[in-house]
Parts: C-alpha cells; structure tokens; sequence
C-alpha cells in the first residue's frame, strides 16, 4: 500500500511539474498558409506564471528574421494565410502588421484570425500579437509573394 501511495505522489508531482514548465511561456502561433506552416519567431512578451512572471524585451521583427535566419514561405499573390493558438487569445486581441522598415509599419487587417497576403511580389515581414489572462506576446514571420 506505501510503495502505491508513492507511486500516486510521484506522478501527481509530475503532471504539476509539466503543468507548470508549459506555462511558463505563452504559446506559439501555428500559421499555416497554402498548406505550407511558416516558421515564426518569438518576440517580444510578458507572462505571469503560476509561481512568478517575466517580462522580455525582443529586438524589432525585421532584425527577429535575421538573427533567426527565417528564409521566406513561398506564396501565391492574395493567399490566406491562417494563425491559430493552442490557447486562444482574449478576444479582440489578435493584431498583426506588416513591416517595411525598422520605422515604417502597417497595420494588416484579420479577419477572423485570416490576413490575405498582397498581390504585389516581394517579401514581407509580419508582426502578430495577442494576449491572454497571464500576459501578452508579439511574434515575427517573413513570406515572399512570387
């Protein structure tokens, strides 16, 4: 009956430990686009835990794409692209922009967590972010329209 009730002990100490571990950071977008998924970068966030909280400053999403060296997702001109969380954001939350500089950023609109790429060609860098009852985060991913 002891070796049992350790047993018990043990693998509720480690369901609380995975429960805890996961929550330390919020989740990643999976953005997904003409059947492709798009590499993203963690950005800029702020995320209370259960047993403490952080706050991370990140470099700008166009320097996000160097230093992680994302190379462009293929698109077609006007494709949808889709971002979904594991964990849904607050509502009205979700925004995204499109960079075309450090200093010259766009709103994107959503529509339905759905933002439809430009018809130009070229490459573009996005920003999401969103936010949730422990915090808030932003995240970087670059597409070339061809």
């Amino acid at each position: 009956m002891k070796k049992v009730l350790i047993s018990l002990l043990a693998v509720v100490v480690l369901i609380a430990g995975v429960y805890i571990v996961s929550n330390l950071k919020p989740p990643k977008p999976n953005i997904t686009i003409e059947d492709n998924t798009v590499e993203v970068a963690q950005g800029s966030y702020c995320w209370g835990g259960l047993i403490s909280g952080q706050c991370v400053d990140m470099i700008s999403p166009p320097e996000l794409i160097k230093h992680h060296e994302l190379k462009p997702v293929a698109v077609s001109p006007g494709a949808e692209l889709k971002i979904e969380f594991n964990r849904k954001p607050l509502e009205n939350t979700l925004v995204a922009s499109i960079w075309f500089s450090n200093d010259e950023v766009e709103d994107a609109p959503l529509n339905d967590n759905v933002l439809v790429v430009p018809q130009e060609k070229g490459v573009y860098i996005y920003s999401v972010s969103a936010r949730w009852e422990k915090g808030s985060s932003g995240y970087a991913f670059v597409i070339e329209v061809k």
